[in-house]
């Protein structure tokens, strides 16, 4: 019975690491990360990739040499109703891979309670008041799914 059980025991850890969902891979970016080269790109004419910074290296404000298109590019950003719901959007996406990645992890719920009754002593039996108390503590794993073939975890994905 102790070989069963071990063998058991083996076969669900060994399913445990299988999923079911593909790799993902992420695709290439449809967009180069150098400049682009040759004499019509040169602004001095002298071709000098050691002070040429890659295009991704570049932030916004480097790449617009004009203070005032600059300062118009800001204020545009600042007051773009798009951008706001944009970001509220990755917000939400945020929230919904935090409450599917939640389901990883096991609910644990625990309460205690107590109650102390003062009985009369003509009720009693005794002839005597009596004082009784009753004290309580529960915990437990209220919700938990053993995850054998990567359902859930692929949720997250």
């Amino acid at each position: 019975m102790n070989r069963l059980s071990f063998a058991i025991l083996a076969g669900i850890v060994a399913a445990s690491g299988c999923t079911m969902a593909p790799k993902y891979e992420r695709p290439a970016a449809p967009v180069a990360s150098n400049w682009p080269t040759g004499p019509a790109y040169d602004p001095a004419g002298q071709t000098n990739t050691a002070t040429v910074a890659s295009a991704a290296d570049l932030g916004w404000r480097e790449f617009f040499g004009d203070p005032r298109l600059i300062q118009l590019l800001d204020l545009a950003l600042t007051n773009n109703r798009d951008l706001r719901v944009a970001v509220l959007n990755v917000e939400t996406a945020r929230a919904q891979y935090r409450i599917q990645r939640s389901a990883l992890f096991p609910a644990v719920n625990a309460n205690g309670g107590g109650i102390r009754q003062r009985v009369p002593g003509d009720v009693s039996g005794r002839g005597q008041p009596l004082t009784t108390s009753q004290y309580s503590v529960n915990a437990g794993v209220t919700a938990w799914e053993l995850d054998l073939f990567g359902r859930i975890r692929s949720l997250k994905d």
